[in-house]
């Protein structure tokens, strides 16, 4: 008796864990939409204790600018929404919540991290897999100015896309490539640069004023 209960229970305990785990077709069920790429713009933000957030801002209406441009190589950015109320006005992404890589259709969030390094007189915006793919170069500042908002330049066959789930626009925004082969076909020295950290913390930018 005591083994048919202990039966039941295993089988129980399967039933629900196949319940709750992902099927592999869960990891594609998010499409992509293509967007204004002049809407957007992705910049390496200073931090007080050194190094650099990644942050993506949409100029979602037209109300006021969010953001202004000047210079190259490279091109400093004032990030102009930290001084009005931007709500609705303005969108930003500050973390792995608000933006990812897709490669070829096919979503990198869980196998690869976006991370800034300094490379040879610039910054680099870098794919890095943390289950040892090589990597991807998917943007470059065009030179170094320190303690300022600086603009990243997608390298050519990277846009951005936004996420999409049975037909719904959703928040969340794509540095998209077509193909593995263009997407690796950047290069990088062979000993890699210093890495840059790229918090996960709560975004340091002012809350928006009234």
């Amino acid at each position: 008796m005591k083994y048919w209960q202990k039966l039941g229970l295993s089988l129980l305990t399967l039933a629900y864990l196949g319940a709750i785990a992902p099927r592999p077709a869960q990891a594609n069920m998010f499409t992509q939409t293509e967007v204004d790429q002049s809407r957007y713009v992705v910049m390496a933000m200073p931090l007080a204790r050194g190094g650099y957030r990644l942050l993506v801002v949409e100029q979602i209406k037209d109300t006021r600018p969010c953001w202004s441009e000047s210079g190259s190589n490279p091109v400093v950015i004032d990030p102009l929404l930290t001084t009005f109320d931007f709500t609705g006005i303005c969108g930003r992404a500050t973390d792995s919540n608000g933006y990812s890589i897709r490669v070829a259709q096919q979503d990198l969030g869980l196998q690869y991290n976006l991370r800034i390094e300094r490379g040879d007189g610039e910054l680099l915006l870098v794919g890095s897999s943390n289950r040892g793919g090589q990597r991807m170069i998917i943007g470059r500042t065009h030179g170094l100015q320190e303690g300022q908002f600086l603009k990243f330049h997608l390298e050519p066959t990277w846009r951005l896309t936004r996420r999409t789930y049975e037909g719904n626009v959703l928040g969340h925004v794509y540095f998209s490539n077509d193909s593995w082969e263009a997407a690796t076909g950047g290069t990088l020295s062979p000993t890699p640069a210093p890495v840059l950290p790229v918090s996960t913390e709560a975004s340091p930018l002012p809350k928006p004023q009234s």
